[in-house]
């Protein structure tokens, strides 16, 4: 199991600004599992993908956390 974890202030308009945004990367096998929302909220958005094989997933975790880090995300925590 691989696991990201990503963090950003928000950018956001409606008195959202300076709020931390989450973003959770899990890659399981041929799955990843994907986690996002506000950090100070319990609730989180889920997403999940499968894959043919373990390495596709693993090429996809890869590609997803340098998306995000590319749009502003610091990766926090590499698990």
């Amino acid at each position: 199991m691989k696991k990201f974890i990503l963090v950003k202030k928000s950018d956001g308009e409606r008195g959202q600004n300076g709020k931390k945004k989450i973003y959770e990367i899990v890659q399981e096998g041929n799955r990843v599992v994907m986690m996002w929302g506000k950090a100070e909220e319990l609730k989180k958005q889920e997403s999940t993908k499968v894959f043919a094989t373990e390495r596709q997933a693993i090429w996809f975790a890869s590609d997803k956390q340098w998306e995000k880090m590319n749009k502003g995300y610091e990766l926090v925590a590499s698990l």
